[in-house]
């Protein structure tokens, strides 16, 4: 019971280190050209968000969900060797069937945040389509945020 409990937490601290490295949806940052001013912030957010659903629904969208589950991958390899490496440094035998658990948990989690866009605005390809579809708009995006 003991190393079930120190598995869990170890799986815990684990979720808390990667969501606390987690990234906020990522936006375009706007150079205010005399189009931005004209619209103002709130309708150059709403095509941002619009050009974002574009990509998502085009082949950019597919490239982004690859990279999702390349990086959801890594990550959940990440979990499980700190918490068998956790369990040896407390003392305990590894329960690997729980590690498992909470480094795949974790790995889809990760997958399921990147693959809606909760990379620091997603691959290049992304950024830029949605960066092309702006500028066909009039908008100039000066970075991301």
């Amino acid at each position: 019971m003991k190393n079930r409990l120190t598995s869990l937490s170890l799986a815990i601290a684990a979720a808390l280190l990667v969501s606390g490295c987690a990234t906020p949806v990522a936006k375009p940052a706007f150079y205010p050209n005399m189009h931005y001013q004209q619209v103002g912030p709130a309708q150059a957010q709403a095509d941002a968000q619009m050009c974002a659903s574009m990509a998502q629904q085009s082949e950019v969208g597919a490239v982004n969900k690859i990279d999702a589950g390349r990086a959801a991958a890594a990550g959940a390899a990440g979990v499980g060797t700190a918490g068998v490496v956790g369990s040896l440094l407390s003392g305990h035998k590894p329960d690997l069937r729980n590690i498992a658990a909470g480094a795949a948990a974790i790995g889809a989690g990760g997958a399921a945040a990147t693959a809606a866009g909760q990379s620091v605005g997603g691959s290049s390809l992304y950024r830029q389509f949605v960066h092309q579809c702006l500028a066909e708009r009039g908008y100039q995006v000066i970075g991301w945020h």
